[in-house]
């Protein structure tokens, strides 16, 4: 007769008290860090911050650096769930779109939104990489390359719709995707110099529609 182990009990109410407290550690570690840097927010003043321990700050999520990678997946998700930002509604819109046109409006909706949630944090890597940390420096290579990983996918969803413009190589259609997707073009442009987030979208419509299909 073979044994059959007891699943193990999970109580919905405890689930959701963890989920409210990681929540609470991550809104706490993102303020800290877009407040004063990486490197001058200490894990006593996020825990502080969030009402909880430090100990707790471990439990519910890990160390300095593992608190700045779940608050860039939050930011580049636009929630705690485990679905790939390729996967997200924004991106699938595009992929429903009729036209190339259509696909690409779509897309520049989708990185706006990304953008203004992901931009800033983004800087806070930047620099926290800076300090030779080799997680840190590990996180920033991996978000460059699934951005460019992922402008390869959203390039993939427009020609599937339709040709890009006449004598564009494909690789340097990523090129160009892929820069405009980087978060300093929004900074700049947004945080900088006063645009608004619609200004930045259309903007990045107008200008990707001429760069990828020859259209303006």
């Amino acid at each position: 007769m073979t044994d059959v182990k007891p699943r193990p009990y999970r109580s919905p109410r405890r689930q959701e008290q963890a989920r409210q407290t990681r929540a609470a550690i991550l809104a706490a570690a993102r303020e800290r860090f877009l407040e004063r840097g990486y490197s001058a927010a200490t894990l006593d003043e996020i825990a502080a911050a969030a009402g909880v321990s430090k100990p707790t700050v471990f439990t519910a999520v890990g160390n300095k650096a593992q608190l700045l990678k779940a608050i860039r997946d939050v930011a580049m998700a636009g929630d705690d769930d485990p679905v790939p930002v390729a996967q997200r509604p924004t991106v699938q819109h595009a992929r429903d779109a009729r036209t190339a046109e259509e696909a690409l409006r779509l897309i520049a909706a989708h990185i706006s939104g990304l953008s203004g949630r992901y931009a800033r944090i983004d800087e806070v890597l930047r620099g926290a990489a800076a300090t030779g940390e080799p997680e840190l420096a590990e996180l920033w290579e991996t978000s460059e390359r699934q951005r460019r990983a992922g402008a390869g996918i959203l390039l993939g969803i427009i020609r599937g719709k339709g040709p890009l413009r006449p004598g564009l190589d494909p690789h340097r259609g990523e090129d160009i995707l892929s820069n405009y997707m980087a978060s300093d073009v929004y900074l700049r442009l947004v945080h900088r110099l006063g645009w608004t987030a619609g200004d930045f979208q259309r903007w990045l419509e107008a200008t990707l529609a001429w760069q990828l299909l020859g259209i303006g």
